[in-house]
């Protein structure tokens, strides 16, 4: 059993989707962390989509599960996120910078990642579960 699981945008929306993969990862989780960069990203997808009331009333019933943590920023994110940010600089592999905050969180709070991005994966010490 995993202990803890961030979701990533598309993690979230796979989920959404019926991702069997994703289903099966998430309910063998105890703990799911959402980092406030993906909820401001969720929020978005609400307020520009097509389904504004049924996502905003599925993204409130994730948020009420007692195993969602959401991943909030502090100094110690900032510190993490300048770490991150100057370690893909120097490598050559930058990516976009909300991506950047979302694996500092997840560094910061000790989260696994799910996404099905490949620009995670330049990151030193993130630990990703892909689907």
């Amino acid at each position: 059993m995993i202990v803890k699981l961030a979701l990533d945008t598309n993690a979230y929306r796979a989920l959404s989707d019926g991702s069997p993969k994703l289903a099966a990862l998430v309910k063998s989780t105890s703990q799911i962390g959402l980092p406030i960069i993906v909820l401001g990203e969720l929020y978005f997808g609400i307020f520009d989509g097509q389904r504004k009331s049924q996502s905003s009333q599925d993204l409130s019933h994730f948020l009420a599960s007692p195993r969602v943590e959401i991943l909030h920023i502090n100094e110690d994110s900032a510190r993490i996120f300048g770490e991150v940010s100057a370690e893909l600089k120097k490598g050559g592999k930058p990516i976009q910078q909300n991506d950047v905050w979302i694996a500092a969180l997840c560094k910061q709070y000790g989260y696994p990642l799910a996404t099905s991005d490949k620009g995670f994966e330049s990151i030193t010490g993130l630990e990703l579960r892909t689907f």
